[in-house]
């Protein structure tokens, strides 16, 4: 299965149970480039494996949002080999939702990724019966004041 820009076709379906996607905020589409050599080492390492990538960008003046394929965005042009996209899975209604965390005048990347990471969990999960059915990144605020010293609780048990 490839798509019609002609991306590497995909030999195996990607663990329904392992896909999740990711929103990477930047101040402009030429900061992607930055994002290159960790993905492409992410893919290398098998940890994920990049199911679908679009771009974004929120126009500073009105908010307007221009959405722009992986072919059409020169600091992405490192990914453009990288095994394992397909592309089309991300539905207009997807990307829309993604966006909302763009800020005027930003850029980011959306990324539909199965997290290769867990397939030996997972595997173990269905041979329990089971499977994995959920997940969720925590907001940084929430952690980082989860990790903040309570000086109010200091001599108290938790």
């Amino acid at each position: 299965m490839s798509d019609a820009a002609g991306r590497r076709p995909v030999h195996e379906a990607p663990d329904a149970d392992l896909v999740e996607y990711l929103v990477i905020v930047v101040p402009d589409l030429g900061s992607l480039d930055r994002l290159v050599p960790a993905l492409g080492e992410l893919v290398e390492a098998s940890a994920i494996r990049i199911i679908d990538l679009v771009c974004v960008t929120r126009s500073a003046h009105g908010g307007g949002l221009t959405v722009l394929e992986l072919e059409d965005v020169e600091s992405l042009s490192g990914l453009r080999d990288v095994e394992g996209q397909v592309g089309g899975l991300l539905s207009a209604h997807d990307i829309a939702t993604a966006s909302l965390a763009v800020g005027p005048g930003s850029s980011a990347v959306v990324l539909l990724i199965e997290g290769r990471w867990a397939a030996r969990l997972s595997a173990a999960a269905r041979l329990a019966g089971g499977r994995i059915v959920g997940g969720e990144r925590i907001a940084r605020r929430r952690v980082e004041a989860a990790l903040a010293p309570d000086t109010s609780s200091r001599g108290t048990d938790r």
